[in-house]
């Protein structure tokens, strides 16, 4: 457990991270603040677009993540990973703020629930595009795929009717099939992360 807290602690201060970091709470701050109505428009309706803009915001980010982590070391993937479900739960004060001032019919729980869980669901789905990707030779598309990948995903949802894999639909509307997607994934993924940090030997941690 000391080894993990020590390797988290590192990737959080690498360069990366906390730039990424940085930029996801600066989006979010710009957005809460954009549809934010001021005083004298009427409802508040901010909660709606805001959670599709974080809903958007973190399956790219946990989609890029998950595909750049497929070309790290076992340890450092798993590292990458808590770092990204870290970065999705700093996320929910300001979708709680932002529901209270709207208090919309979709119950609270939802993003409680669907924000850590498409935050790993993604990330699962960022390896496998990453693994692909090298099986192919195509790393070096991988920040056209990324995104290509999430609009893929959102298209073929809209075509079928159903909420899936749709940041956009599943921010608003409960959905049990984007949660037995999400969590299908999720489990895929931490029971491939348990085995990888069993298995890996150890390396030194940069302090």
């Amino acid at each position: 457990m000391s080894d993990l807290v020590a390797r988290l602690d590192a990737r959080f201060r690498d360069g990366d991270a906390v730039q990424v970091a940085t930029l996801v709470m600066a989006a979010l701050v710009v957005t809460l603040a954009t549809v934010w109505p001021t005083p004298g428009q009427g409802a508040n309706e901010s909660w709606y677009p805001f959670a599709q803009a974080r809903s958007v915001f973190l399956a790219l980010l946990a989609l890029g993540y998950g595909a750049s982590a497929a070309a790290e070391s076992p340890r450092r993937a798993v590292v990458t990973g808590i770092m990204v479900f870290v970065i999705a739960l700093v996320t929910i004060p300001f979708e709680v703020a932002a529901y209270a001032a709207t208090y919309p019919a979709t119950p609270l729980w939802w993003s409680l629930v669907s924000i850590p869980l498409a935050a790993t669901g993604y990330l699962v789905a960022g390896v496998g595009l990453g693994r692909l990707a090298r099986a192919l030779r195509i790393g070096v598309m991988l920040p056209i795929l990324v995104p290509a990948t999430l609009a893929g995903l959102l298209f073929a949802d809209l075509q079928l009717g159903w909420t899936v894999f749709n940041p956009l639909t599943s921010a608003l509307n409960v959905s049990p099939w984007f949660v037995v997607s999400m969590s299908t994934l999720s489990l895929v993924g931490l029971v491939t992360a348990a085995i990888a940090w069993r298995g890996s030997v150890p390396l030194e941690v940069r302090t």
